[in-house]
């Protein structure tokens, strides 16, 4: 491959930034940050809600003593996660501050009787969204160490239980068998959601892999397709430029043929000259068709090359060169112009290609005595050019595919033969180059406008 379409291939090759996994991981940290504030806010109103609402006893001091430092901790959480380096580790941390808080408020809620043990679950799911399958596991096991701490040192008296009486008038924290059944339930919920969790997420991070490496390929094949394209766009450029200067010679030689200047020629041998001299006209419009084509394509526009163009003066100008084809065809061409001149940036001959390939095509494809309307509107962001032309007009089907190159429509052909199919694909490709954009509307058999629209 030439070095140009390597050093063009190498200029779109994805540089990947934080994978897919990592934007993942830092998105449900933000939520799980959203979440404790949320928690939070609902520990504090809940425990007073139960003291003062219901009268059930708690103690309210160490309870909301507690809830200060989650949104203490969770503080600390928002103001660092913009400098995090590892966000498994960051993540790690939030877990097991978060199993510290929950435990505290299990103690202080009854111990091994609270309904606080239950939101353990939550974390353990959160667990394995966030970690590996490995740690996941090894966070549950601390979760469960915790409560087994909990509830031994409750059990032994080495600490003092809080018994909540309005829900457990009768004790049960001592009770050996309660406790075992507590703890085994416990520890089967707590694993079998963590097996369940991680298989879960494993597969879908499994099946995200396999679209990230999908994707890539996709890419990869698309930047050699555009390189590859850009070769051949090359190629033909080269190859057409060779092309012109000996097609226009041999035109010349016919010319000078046809008008005697290398004497007499019988009417027969004039007439296969005239159509020599045709063809060859037709080959000389489609190299130079061929040629706006991938200048389009390959070119880049040069700031040096563009001017400030009266929008106004340039149509007439287009509409000037073109009269003479137009009265041809006994076609009238008004413009309606705006009353002061509006300038847009842009090479100049780009804007003549553009502007004569829409006009001639409005002339070609026009009823014979009929008329086109031009027109240019300005906008706060665009400057619009309206063509509008009395002829065969463009099917719906045929509207999908008039820019593409080579295309011709059925009744284009039926109605004009010769041609190249090129002109709208020129002028496409122009209008990209401009971030500018080019649309129809059209009805069979009557009339069709084109819109050409320039940013301001």
């Amino acid at each position: 491959m030439p070095q140009n379409a390597n050093s063009h291939a190498k200029h779109y090759t994805h540089t990947p930034g934080k994978t897919s996994l990592e934007k993942e991981l830092i998105e449900s940290l933000s939520r799980f940050i959203t979440f404790r504030w949320i928690m939070a806010g609902g520990i504090g109103t809940t425990v007073l809600f139960v003291t003062f609402a219901l009268s059930i006893t708690l103690p309210l001091q160490s309870i909301l003593i507690t809830t200060l430092c989650i949104l203490i901790f969770n503080f600390f959480c928002t103001s660092y996660q913009k400098h995090v380096k590892s966000y498994e580790t960051f993540a790690n941390l939030q877990i097991s501050a978060d199993w510290l808080a929950l435990v505290f408020l299990a103690h202080y809620t009854g111990g091994i009787e609270s309904p606080v043990i239950c939101y353990f679950i939550f974390h353990v799911i959160i667990s394995a969204i966030l970690l590996s399958k490995k740690k996941c596991y090894l966070q549950t096991t601390f979760a469960l160490l915790l409560i087994l701490i909990l509830s031994m040192l409750e059990y032994f008296h080495i600490i003092p239980h809080v018994q909540v009486k309005e829900l457990f008038p009768t004790p049960s924290y001592d009770k050996s068998l309660y406790l075992v059944a507590v703890l085994f339930f416990c520890v089967t919920s707590f694993y079998i959601s963590a097996y369940l969790a991680t298989s879960v997420n494993n597969r879908l991070r499994k099946r995200e892999n396999e679209v990230v490496a999908l994707k890539d390929s996709v890419t990869e094949a698309y930047n050699r397709l555009e390189a590859l394209d850009r070769e051949k766009s090359e190629f033909t450029f080269k190859v057409t430029h060779e092309l012109r200067s000996p097609l226009s010679a041999i035109q010349s030689l016919l010319k000078s043929i046809e008008e005697g200047y290398a004497g007499e020629i019988p009417q027969k041998a004039r007439n296969l000259i005239l159509r020599s001299e045709k063809r060859t006209g037709l080959l000389i419009a489609l190299v130079n068709d061929l040629l706006d084509l991938v200048s389009g394509k390959i070119g880049t526009i040069r700031e040096g090359e563009i001017k400030h163009i009266n929008i106004n003066e340039a149509i007439n100008n287009s509409i000037q060169l073109l009269q003479e084809k137009a009265k041809a065809k006994e076609i009238k061409i008004a413009f309606e112009s705006m009353q002061k001149p509006v300038f847009i940036r842009v090479i100049p001959e780009d804007l003549d290609l553009i502007l004569t390939n829409l006009i001639d095509n409005a002339i070609k494809y026009s009823k014979k005595a009929s008329s086109i309307l031009i027109r240019s509107v300005v906008t706060e962001k665009t400057v619009t050019m309206e063509i509008s032309d009395i002829g065969i007009g463009i099917g719906e089907e045929d509207i999908k595919r008039i820019f593409e190159e080579f295309y011709r429509a059925d009744n284009a052909k039926e109605f004009e033969l010769e041609g190249t199919g090129l002109g709208l694909s020129i002028v496409k490709n122009l209008m990209n180059r401009y971030k500018g954009s080019i649309t129809v509307q059209s009805k069979l058999g009557e009339k069709t406008t084109f819109f050409v629209s320039f940013p301001v």
